[in-house]
């Protein structure tokens, strides 16, 4: 069995400052220098790349990964609570979309948004409206939200629905375990930046929002996003996205159309170019969502294998000492491992079954890479 290269760049890049806990940007480590090939599907070698990529990432790296026609998966600390950020997206966006698919919304439906409905962060949705709000459809904001990430077309869509408590309610509807949606974004800035008394939301414009921000001292802010990665609230375990990916895969409880919708938007998403889809070959087809606060770096999608299967992916990083730039090569190499070493086992699937002379389908087996 083979491993090349040997991921130069994670030795390299041991001693690197702290991040700027907000910084966003372009990866600055080449992902070629953290490429992996996992010959013959050897899952104690995917021991080893994983943990070597656990400590290139500056932090502690969770992964699941699901074939979702033949339910073969593999993991590190895929049962394990992580700080979803953005990647919640995705579950806010399936339970506006069962209430489209049953009837009680519409996706042309217009939703009237107010200065003080607008959320921090890039926004397509508020950057086309008039100084004091404008309607915007529930297809605009999924797609915005989906594409870009938009913060305030995900608390109007959220708020629209029922709030946090509906998104829940829709998960364990689909019998999905290990994800939890507590709060708005809005409220999530809040209290990651430890702003302890906020105003009603009816009164949370931009600008009060920052200023309230920017008053909280340096030190209580330290301390309040230290609290923020110890705090159970909005996780979720690498099993449990990746079971919830599987599901969209397969179209349970979407419709054809709402399910191409989303996926459309997903992989036209410009935001991960430097994690999963920076570790696999040109042309391949992927459908992601990403998600990035402070020290936590995730991606998580559904990518299209050699044979036409589907994996479907999820790579979080929490507690990095890295920025969040100097964290995306190892998510692209996470991604890189996991492609080769079900690409390499669906070939050799393939040969058996033609020497066999059987071309049934094989027992669901799971694999265990686990620290």
């Amino acid at each position: 069995m083979r491993l090349a290269p040997v991921l130069l760049a994670l030795a390299a890049a041991a001693c690197e400052p702290a991040p700027d806990p907000d910084y966003r940007g372009q990866n600055s480590v080449p992902v070629e220098t953290m490429s992996v090939d996992t010959a013959a599907g050897d899952r104690h070698a995917l021991d080893s790349v994983f943990a070597r990529i656990e400590r290139a990432s500056g932090g502690e790296l969770g992964v699941s990964a699901v074939v979702v026609e033949n339910g073969r998966a593999l993991g590190f600390r895929g049962g394990e609570a992580f700080p979803m950020a953005s990647t919640f997206k995705l579950a806010v966006a399936l339970t506006v979309l069962a209430q489209a698919d049953s009837g009680r919304i519409s996706l042309d439906d217009t939703v009237r948004l107010a200065p003080a409905d607008y959320r921090l962060g890039p926004s397509q949705v508020s950057e086309g409206l008039p100084a004091g709000g404008g309607t915007v459809t529930v297809r605009r904001m999924i797609e915005s939200m989906m594409m870009f990430s938009d913060n305030t077309a995900t608390d109007a869509l959220m708020r629209m629905a029922g709030g946090p408590q509906a998104v829940m309610a829709h998960l364990r509807s689909r019998n999905v375990e290990g994800i939890r949606v507590d709060r708005y974004e809005g409220q999530v800035f809040l209290d990651y930046n430890g702003v302890r008394a906020p105003p009603p939301p009816a009164e949370w414009t931009l600008e009060r929002v920052q200023r309230l921000i920017d008053s909280v001292p340096p030190a209580e802010k330290q301390a309040a996003k230290d609290r923020f990665f110890a705090d159970p609230r909005d996780t979720a375990t690498p099993d449990g996205m990746a079971a919830l990916l599987a599901q969209v895969q397969r179209g349970d409880r979407l419709t054809p159309l709402s399910r191409e919708f989303l996926l459309d938007a997903m992989r036209r998403s410009p935001t991960g170019r430097a994690r999963i889809r920076a570790g696999l070959p040109p042309g391949v087809e992927v459908a992601d969502k990403t998600g990035t606060i402070g020290r936590t770096t995730n991606d998580v999608g559904l990518v299209r294998l050699p044979s036409g299967m589907h994996l479907a992916l999820a790579v979080f990083v929490r507690n990095s000492t890295k920025s969040n730039a100097d964290v995306e090569p190892s998510i692209a190499a996470v991604a890189s491992a996991v492609y080769g070493h079900f690409a390499e086992q669906q070939v050799v699937s393939s040969q058996v079954a033609a020497r066999s002379g059987d071309s049934a389908a094989r027992p669901q087996d799971r694999d265990s890479a686990r620290p």
